[in-house]
C-alpha cells in the first residue's frame, strides 16, 4: 500500500494506491494556513510540496536513485537466452566501507567512489593490461583488482589468456599474474582443456578473502568446448594456488563469494553435471562440489548430442550469500517439474538456505523445506530429489522474473531483487526480505517501476542499505544511477 500527500495553497490532497500503483481511494481537507505556515511553504516550494512515502511493514525499505554524470548503458557483454554474460560495470565495497563501482571505458577501468551513497568527484583510472573486462573489486587496504583477458588465436596452450592485475589506491599498477586456464584441473586433463577464450558463454565472478583473491569465470577452451575454471591467488604476493579440480561442462553462469577461510562457489551446469552446483574451495588447493538443484532433460539428449536441447535447463542462476551464521543462500528461477512439464512452465522464484558443510543429498543439510523429485542426467534417465527448495513465487504465465539476486542483511536475513515483465513489458525492481530460515520479513513488494539492476552483479549490503548501480528508464541520457534501499 502506497500514500502520497500533494500540499497546497487549497488545502492538502491524499492519494491512496495498491500495490500495483492503481489509485484506490483519495480525499481532499481544505486547511486554513497561518501566515508562518504560507511563509514556510513558499519559502520551500513554488506551487506545492510533494511528499511520497509507503505503508510498510518491519524491514521495509525506503528506495532512492542518486544519478551519477556517467553516461554508459549497462549491460552483459556476451549473454544469451540459455546463458550469461560480462557485466561491463562491478559493483563493491571501498577500504572505508563506502559502495563503489568500476566501468569499463576501453583503455581503462574507472572506479567511481562515494560517501554514504554520493558519488565523489575524483574518479580512479585503471589502466588493463589487456583489453576483454571481466570483473574488478577492491580490499581492505585498499588496493584495487581487476580481471582482464584476451582470446588466444593460435593453438599454443601455455599462453596465459586470463590476468589479474593489482593496482595501489591511486591507481598505479602493482603487479599482475596471468594463467592459462590450467589452474583448476585435476592431473588426468590434457592441454585441450585449458583456456583459449576467457568470459564465454557465461561470467566472471570475484572475491576477497584475507590474504586470497579468487575469480570463478566461464571460459571456451582449445577443445572447443565450453566449461568454467577457477582462479585463486595470494593477492599479497600474487602468486598462484593450483586447485585440484574445480570443473562443470557446460558452464553458463558462475559465482564466488568468501565463506569461513574458503571460498564458496556456485556454477550452471547443463551436462556435466546438469545442476546448479555449489562447491567449497580453500586455500590449501582442496575444492569439494555437490549437486542441490536438477534440471530435467528429455530422455537420451546426450546420447543424441542435441546441444540446442541439452543447453536449455528451464533455469536462471542468481546469487549466493552467507550469513552470521555460516549457512548460505541459493537464490534462482526454474520450472517447478522435474518432468517434461518443465518445457512449458513459466520460471519461478525460489531460495536454499543451507550448510555447506554438509551432505547436500540429506534433507537435513537445509534450513529450508521443501521436496523437489523427477528425473534429471544429461540423458534424462537419472531419478533424483533436492531437499530445502522454497517457492517464492507462483506466478501466472503473463509474468517473466530476470536477474534474481541476493544479498545478506543483519540478524541473519536475506534480501532477494529481481526485474519483473508482465505480458512482455518491464514492471521495475521488486524486493523480498527473508529470515534466516527463509521465512518472509518483507513480502515482494516493488521498490521503482524506473530502476534496473546489474546484470549478474549482485548487490552490496553496507549498514542496513543495500546499494547497486543501475540505470533508469527516464531521461534521453543513459547515466549510471546509484541505487540504494534502505532497511528499516
Amino acid at each position: 500500500m502506497g500514500v502520497a500527500c500533494l500540499f497546497g495553497i487549497e488545502g492538502v490532497w491524499i492519494f491512496v494506491y495498491n500495490e500495483t500503483d492503481k489509485l484506490i481511494w483519495k480525499w481532499r481537507q481544505k486547511m486554513r494556513i497561518g501566515k508562518i505556515i504560507r511563509g514556510m511553504i513558499s519559502i520551500l516550494t513554488i506551487g506545492s510540496i510533494l511528499t511520497v512515502f509507503s505503508v510498510t511493514d518491519v524491514y521495509a525499505g525506503v528506495y532512492k536513485a542518486q544519478k551519477t554524470s556517467v553516461k554508459k548503458e549497462i549491460y552483459a557483454k556476451g549473454e544469451y537466452s540459455n546463458w550469461e554474460g560480462v557485466s561491463n560495470v562491478s559493483q563493491f565495497a571501498d577500504a572505508d566501507g563506502n559502495f563503489c563501482f568500476a566501468y569499463d571505458s576501453g583503455k581503462y577501468v574507472k572506479v567511481v567512489k562515494t560517501k554514504g551513497g554520493v558519488p565523489l568527484k575524483k574518479t580512479v583510472k585503471l589502466k588493463k593490461v589487456t583489453s576483454t573486462f571481466g570483473a574488478a573489486t577492491c580490499d581492505s587496504d585498499g588496493y584495487y583488482y581487476v580481471v582482464t583477458g584476451k582470446k588466444n588465436k593460435t593453438g599454443n596452450t601455455g599462453a596465459n589468456t586470463i590476468f589479474i592485475t593489482k593496482y595501489d589506491p591511486e591507481g598505479k599498477l602493482v603487479q599482475s599474474i596471468g594463467d592459462n586456464g590450467s589452474s583448476s584441473l585435476a592431473y588426468y586433463y590434457d592441454n585441450s582443456f585449458y583456456t583459449k577464450t576467457p568470459f564465454d558463454a557465461g561470467t566472471c565472478d570475484v572475491a576477497i578473502n584475507g590474504e586470497y583473491l579468487a575469480v570463478n569465470y566461464a571460459r571456451e577452451m582449445y577443445s572447443g568446448h565450453q566449461s568454467n575454471s577457477l582462479f585463486l591467488v595470494n593477492k599479497n604476493t600474487m602468486t598462484k594456488v593450483q586447485v585440484c579440480e574445480y570443473y562443470n561442462s557446460h558452464s553458463f553462469a558462475q559465482r564466488v563469494i568468501p565463506y569461513m577461510d574458503r571460498f564458496l562457489l556456485a556454477s550452471e551446469g547443463d551436462c556435466y553435471d546438469r545442476a546448479f552446483t555449489i562447491s567449497l574451495a580453500d586455500v590449501m588447493g582442496t575444492c569439494e562440489s555437490q549437486n542441490i538443484f536438477d534440471f530435467w532433460v528429455k530422455k537420451g539428449t546426450l546420447d543424441a548430442y542435441d546441444m540446442y536441447v541439452l543447453n536449455n535447463n528451464f533455469a536462471h542462476m542468481g546469487g549466493i550469500a552467507t550469513a552470521a551464521d555460516y549457512n548460505a543462500a541459493f537464490v534462482a528461477t526454474s520450472a517447478k517439474s522435474l518432468s517434461s512439464a518443465a518445457k512449458k512452465e513459466k520460471e519461478q522464484l525460489f531460495i536454499q538456505i543451507f550448510d555447506p558443510q554438509k551432505n547436500l543429498s540429506m534433507a537435513d543439510s537445509y534450513l529450508t523445506t521443501g521436496i523437489r523429485s523427477g528425473v534429471a542426467g544429461p540423458n534424462g534417465n537419472e531419478n533424483v530429489t533436492n531437499y530445502g527448495v522454497r517457492w517464492l513465487t507462483d506466478y501466472s504465465s503473463k509474468y517473466r522474473i530476470e536477474n534474481p539476486q541476493i544479498v545478506a542483511g543483519e540478524d541473519g536475513t536475506y534480501i532477494v531483487l529481481f526485474e519483473r515483465y508482465k505480458s512482455g513489458k518491464p514492471q521495475g525492481v521488486f524486493y523480498t526480505t527473508l529470515d534466516s530460515f527463509g521465512n518472509t520479513v518483507t513480502k515482494i513488494k516493488k521498490i521503482s517501476s524506473k530502476a534496473s539492476l546489474n546484470p549478474y552483479e549482485m548487490p552490496v549490503y553496507i549498514d542496513g542499505t543495500v546499494y547497486w548501480a543501475g540505470n533508469c528508464t527516464t531521461g534521453k541520457a543513459r547515466n549510471i544511477y546509484i541505487h540504494s534501499l534502505h532497511l528499516k
